[in-house]
C-alpha cells in the first residue's frame, strides 16, 4: 500500500474511533489517543515511541514463567491492545490485526475486564474492516463489538451510522433499516440516546442513511420526508440539499428540484455532476411552463440514471 494511502487510512480510523469510542482518562486507550487529535490528525513519533515502550513491556512479560505471564494476562491484554490500535493508526493494519487476535486468545475465559478488552479488540477490527471495504469481514465484528460492550463504552449513535453503512454495503437493506428506525424512533426512551437536538449532526446523518435506505427500497417520498428532517436539525448542510434535489428530480418535482439544486451548488460550485443534473431540472422546467403535462423521457431517464 502507497505511504500516502496508509496514511488516509490511518486518519480515517483515527476519526471513526473518536467517534465511537467513549474515553476518559482511565480508559485503556487512553494513552494512545493522546497522539491523535479529535479531527483524526496523528502525532506519529508520539505513537512510534508509545509502540516501543509497550513492545519492551510485552518483551519483558513474554520472558517470565508461564504461570507469571498468566498473572499479568490483563496487563498483557492492555498493552496488545494499545500495540495494535497505534499500528493501525500509523498504517501497519496488518500488525494491529495480529495484536488485536493475540488480545482475543488471551481473553477467553476472563471477566468483567477482560470482556471489555476484548469489545474494544472487536469494535478496532471491525472500524480497521470498514474503512479498508472489508465488508464481510467488518459486519460479524460489530456485532461482536455490541454483544461484549457495555452501551456507556461507546457512542450509540456514531456506532449506528457505521454498523448501518456495512450492512448497505452488503445490500442487506431492510435490516439496516429496521436499525436506523430503531435508533431514530425507539419504541421506549433510551437513557443512554442523547436528545436530537442535543447531536443534531449526528442524528442529521443518521436520516440522511434511512433517507438513501427507503430510496433504494423504493419509498421516495419517505426518502425525502427523512431529508427534511435531516435538513431540519442541520439547515444549511449543502450535501443534503443536493441529495434532496436529486431525489425531487426522480420523482419530476421539478420546482422543488430546482430549488434544492440552486441552494446545493452555491456552495458546492464544482460538483460537475449536480450542475449537470440543474441544467436538466432548468430544461423540464422550461418544458413544463410550453406544455405542462409532458416531459421528455430521455431528460428523466438520465435523472434516473
Amino acid at each position: 500500500m502507497p505511504t500516502s494511502s496508509r496514511h488516509a487510512l490511518a486518519q480515517e480510523i483515527a476519526y471513526t474511533l473518536h467517534q465511537v469510542l467513549t474515553l476518559y482518562p482511565s480508559h485503556p486507550l487512553a494513552a494512545v489517543f493522546t497522539c491523535v487529535s479529535e479531527d483524526g490528525a496523528i502525532e506519529r513519533t508520539c505513537l512510534s515511541e508509545s509502540i516501543a515502550t509497550w513492545s519492551s513491556q510485552l518483551r519483558h512479560h513474554q520472558s517470565h514463567s508461564h504461570a507469571l505471564f498468566f498473572q499479568k494476562r490483563e496487563h498483557t491484554q492492555r498493552l496488545l491492545l494499545q500495540r495494535g490500535v497505534a499500528s493501525a493508526l500509523l498504517g501497519t493494519p496488518e500488525q494491529a490485526r495480529q495484536d488485536l487476535h493475540a488480545l482475543l486468545q488471551h481473553a477467553q475465559g476472563g471477566g468483567k475486564t477482560h470482556r471489555r478488552l476484548e469489545g474494544l479488540a472487536y469494535l478496532v477490527l471491525a472500524v480497521l474492516a470498514t474503512q479498508q471495504e472489508r465488508y464481510p469481514d467488518a459486519l460479524p465484528l460489530w456485532k461482536q463489538a455490541q454483544a461484549w460492550l457495555q452501551p456507556h463504552e461507546y457512542d450509540h449513535v456514531a456506532l449506528t451510522w457505521h454498523y448501518a453503512k456495512v450492512l448497505i454495503e452488503l445490500k442487506h437493506v431492510r435490516k439496516a433499516h429496521s436499525v436506523l428506525t430503531q435508533i431514530l424512533t425507539p419504541a421506549t426512551p433510551d437513557s443512554h440516546l442523547p436528545q436530537q437536538e442535543e447531536r443534531a449532526n449526528a442524528y442529521a446523518e443518521l436520516y440522511a442513511q434511512r433517507s438513501g435506505v427507503r430510496s433504494l427500497l423504493g419509498y421516495h417520498q419517505e426518502a425525502i420526508d427523512n431529508l427534511n428532517r435531516a435538513l431540519e436539525l442541520t439547515p444549511t448542510c449543502a450535501r443534503f440539499f443536493s441529495i434532496r434535489g436529486l431525489l425531487h428530480a426522480r420523482q419530476q418535482h421539478w420546482q422543488a428540484a430546482y430549488q434544492d439544486l440552486w441552494r446545493a451548488l452555491h456552495d458546492m460550485p464544482g460538483d460537475q455532476e449536480l450542475a449537470a443534473c440543474f441544467l436538466v431540472v432548468l430544461q423540464c422546467l422550461g418544458a413544463q411552463l410550453v406544455t405542462p403535462a409532458t416531459h421528455t423521457k430521455g431528460n428523466v431517464t438520465a435523472l434516473s440514471s
